[in-house]
């Protein structure tokens, strides 16, 4: 019987003793984190009203060459250009009109392709932790 017992305790799983320690410390990370986010999102808000005007007042004075020096470096206004996103409604624009340049003769099959990406797309599953908060924390008000 107590060969029975014993392997029965020996089966029953066993956090590390510094599961409460994992736990704290992955609470205020994700709360740290969760901050910067604000943080971050807030300041690039900021930062993007900020150029917004300087923008607007370059362009208002005809000075959109005008190099602006600062402490360490200089901002000046260039053109960027990159590639806009590809989601599904862009995709399908732009298969209908390479199907349209290709004439009569080459069937639309804009929504077979679409249903065929859809339907093969790859999904990746991964464990995470979902914290749940019982009160939302409120964020300082802004100044």
């Amino acid at each position: 019987m107590d060969s029975q017992q014993n392997s029965v305790t020996a089966s029953k799983p066993v956090l590390p003793p510094d599961f409460n320690k994992f736990v704290k410390h992955y609470v205020h990370y994700d709360t740290l984190t969760k901050s910067f986010q604000n943080q971050t999102t807030s300041a690039r808000q900021m930062k993007d009203a900020y150029e917004e005007k300087i923008i607007h007042a370059l362009e208002a004075t005809h000075m959109k060459n005008a190099i602006i020096q600062i402490a360490g470096g200089k901002i000046q206004l260039v053109e960027d250009t990159h590639p806009a996103p590809l989601n599904f409604q862009h995709l399908e624009r732009m298969l209908h009109d390479y199907f349209r340049a290709k004439g009569s003769k080459f069937p639309d099959e804009t929504d077979s392709i679409l249903r065929f990406i859809k339907q093969n797309r790859k999904q990746v599953t991964v464990s995470k932790l979902k914290r749940d908060m019982l009160s939302p924390a409120i964020p300082p008000p802004l100044e």
